[in-house]
């Protein structure tokens, strides 16, 4: 069997490389891997075509400033896939390009299955664009219980398979020791800043993010502050760390090493008493650790407003759609600012229960104990593939 595998992003890359793993285990012989990967595909054999930092795009300023390049690459994948004629085609993520990929394969050659992993926010924007990915896209993996019946409702198969963030290791209590002796952490209030992973995100949230958190600390000066930038971001970040408090912690891969900068990451989100996070999947990872939050986001002006007037839902946390409640405050495009954050965390400082409780809930329904995901999502695609066979 060969799977072509096209993820966007480094979360994709993540979800590409455990149903690789998924795949490997479930099968008698292993599948040949094609595609586009990061560093994790990449380790487990797979050849990307090209880098896929060249796909991480967000915003539709950004995208249309990078529209020539991703022509490019995107009539190369399209080449790509038809030249390898792979069993399978599976795209994660990344709506704007792979579902571009997609309908143009499925155009060209009907007779290849085409699978996406994580069902796009139909629930959330664009409901139609349900229907219109069932006339190119054949097979739904879904990382949420509330997607699948968008897609059943107009006839597109789709499996719940859970969320990753349920079999991800938590920070061991070696290393939540280890973080506090290098830091001198003793018992004051530790808070996580976590501006996005993206430029752009940085850009936009980093200088009202450490505004707000240096008026957090007029109120509570003993507190700390940790900063873990991404290894792709940490020196573009440097720049904004002049709005930050003067002796925030900056976690990244060139003070402590790549493998303690992980290590310690994991453990800062473990030890902390509350986060200023950027809206995302951040939101389940602090969920995992029981870190109370508030989330802020923001974009350019003009994808604000086109995103704002697409939206069809009160909340972006996933951690509030998935129980329902809408315990997490968000202070979002116009309502991003240092005062609405800043309340926000002395309310949410003030008062965590109902937050923890939201959190174990939300670990519940997305499949904590039961199957990893990787595993329900290879068994979802090799029983996608034999029915798409035998139709």
């Amino acid at each position: 069997m060969k799977i072509f595998i096209i993820a966007g992003e480094d979360s994709g890359d993540k979800l590409g490389s455990a149903i690789i793993d998924g795949l490997r285990n479930a099968l008698e012989i292993s599948p040949t891997f094609v595609g586009i990967g990061g560093s994790g595909m990449q380790s487990r054999g797979m050849n990307s075509i090209f880098p896929l930092s060249e796909l991480s795009v967000m915003g539709f300023l950004e995208i249309a400033s990078q529209y020539k390049n991703l022509k490019k690459r995107l009539n190369q994948t399209v080449s790509s896939i038809l030249d390898e004629k792979p069993d399978i085609l599976l795209t994660i993520d990344a709506p704007e390009f792979c579902f571009r990929v997609a309908k143009r394969v499925k155009y060209l050659d009907k007779n290849i299955p085409i699978a996406h992993y994580v069902a796009p926010t139909v629930w959330a924007w664009r409901p139609k664009r349900a229907k219109k990915i069932s006339q190119f896209i054949d097979h739904v993996l879904a990382l949420f219980p509330f997607e699948p019946k968008y897609f059943h409702d107009v006839g597109l198969s789709c499996d719940f398979v859970g969320h990753p963030i349920v079999s991800e290791g938590k920070a061991s209590d070696e290393n939540v020791a280890e973080l506090r002796k290098e830091f001198s952490l003793k018992d004051d209030p530790i808070v996580l800043c976590l501006p996005g992973s993206r430029k752009s995100e940085v850009d936009q949230l980093m200088p009202v993010f450490g505004q707000t958190l240096k008026k957090f600390s007029y109120i509570l000066p003993e507190t700390r502050f940790i900063l873990p930038s991404t290894p792709d971001v940490y020196e573009y970040s440097k720049k904004y760390l002049r709005y930050m408090p003067n002796d925030i912690i900056f976690l990244t891969p060139e003070e402590v090493g790549i493998e303690k900068y992980l290590d310690f990451k994991k453990a800062s989100f473990k030890v902390s008493d509350l986060a200023l996070a950027a809206s995302g999947t951040v939101s389940l990872e602090l969920a995992a650790n029981q870190t109370p939050m508030v989330i802020g986001y923001d974009l350019n002006s003009l994808s604000r407003r086109i995103i704002s007037s697409l939206l069809r839902t009160d909340t972006v946390t996933l951690v509030n759609l998935i129980t329902g409640n809408r315990n997490i405050p968000e202070c979002i495009g116009s309502n991003l600012n240092v005062e609405n954050l800043f309340l926000e965390m002395v309310r949410v400082y003030s008062n965590k229960q109902k937050q923890l409780s939201d959190f174990k809930l939300t670990m519940n329904l997305l499949g904590e104990n039961e199957v990893y995901p990787n595993v329900k999502a290879a068994n979802s695609l090799i029983n996608f593939y034999n029915d798409f066979r035998r139709a």
